[in-house]
């Protein structure tokens, strides 16, 4: 019986893991981005990350191959959740700040359902359209408060990796992917870094600040939490739970990024920022429950 029961609770203590660690990310990622060229802190992170993940995987399933017919798309995931992602989140965090980096990004859930609905997965229905519109008035809000016009660039930098996000997920989701999320996790953080060494190599060699012992702490952080742990638990989160269950969930995760900058980095945050906040967690809402069939 109690095998059973810790069976069953244990994706939940997986998943409020998860929306912890990334709702943290954010602000901590801005510290350590103002040292660390995000090319480079990228692959920093990501190949200790590689490594500790395929550890973990054979330990557990005593292989860290992957069959022929999933390869496809793995390398989809990667470029999508990884390279794209993880480098455009991260120059979206220098440009805009956590909070609001974070809002833009988390209407994921929204564009999730939207492609799944354009490549035949889901059924265009009212409650996609409403979720759709709620996004679209967040994502309208949120640009006056940033003044758009003076920061596109961050604009569509930071929105794009939404996007990335939201293919990458409807993927992992249909991709027929069916090999241990450890082991799939791992070849994930190499695939998807291997494209992004060149530009840090060229870039960011003669771009470093002076490191401390926050954004070594960070760095940690990173490999062992935002790298290592959310990649394993986001997938294995998947497999267990609808999509409409985790996208639920994380609706928690840019509100906490927000106090958290609120709290901590003394970010101060406008009625837009919160009209914004509010329609974009509506949107995931009525997305996750399609309560207007």
């Amino acid at each position: 019986m109690e095998f059973i029961y810790s069976r069953k609770t244990l994706p939940f203590l997986l998943l409020i893991i998860l929306i912890l660690v990334w709702a943290s990310v954010w602000s901590l990622f801005k510290i350590a981005i103002e040292v660390i060229p995000p090319f480079s802190f990228r692959v920093i992170i990501g190949i200790p990350a590689f490594v500790l993940l395929l550890a973990l995987g054979f330990k557990k399933v005593k292989k860290i191959n992957i069959p022929k017919d999933e390869w496809k798309s793995l390398i989809l995931i990667s470029f999508f959740n990884v390279t794209l992602w993880q480098v455009l989140m991260l120059y979206g965090i220098s440009m805009l700040g956590g909070g609001r980096a974070a809002v833009l990004t988390y209407t994921m859930p929204v564009w999730a359902t939207i492609f799944a609905a354009i490549f035949g997965y889901e059924k265009i229905n009212i409650s996609i359209i409403i979720s759709l519109i709620f996004g679209m008035l967040g994502i309208f809000f949120l640009s006056i408060e940033i003044n758009i016009f003076d920061n596109i660039v961050g604009f569509l930098i930071t929105l794009s990796a939404g996007l990335s996000w939201a293919v990458g997920t409807m993927i992992v989701k249909y991709g027929g992917i069916k090999s241990d999320g450890l082991i799939v996790a791992g070849w994930q953080q190499i695939i998807g870094i291997i494209p992004i060494i060149p530009f840090a190599l060229y870039f960011d060699l003669t771009d470093f600040g002076p490191l401390n012992y926050i954004h070594l702490f960070i760095i940690l952080y990173g490999i062992f939490l935002s790298s290592a742990y959310t990649y394993w638990a986001y997938f294995t989160i998947l497999q267990k739970f609808s999509v409409n269950v985790t996208s639920i969930s994380v609706m928690a995760v840019p509100i906490l990024a927000i106090l958290v900058d609120y709290i901590f980095i003394n970010v101060k945050f406008s009625t837009l920022d919160f009209l914004a906040l509010i329609f974009i967690i509506s949107g995931i809402y009525i997305v996750a429950k399609k309560p207007f069939n």
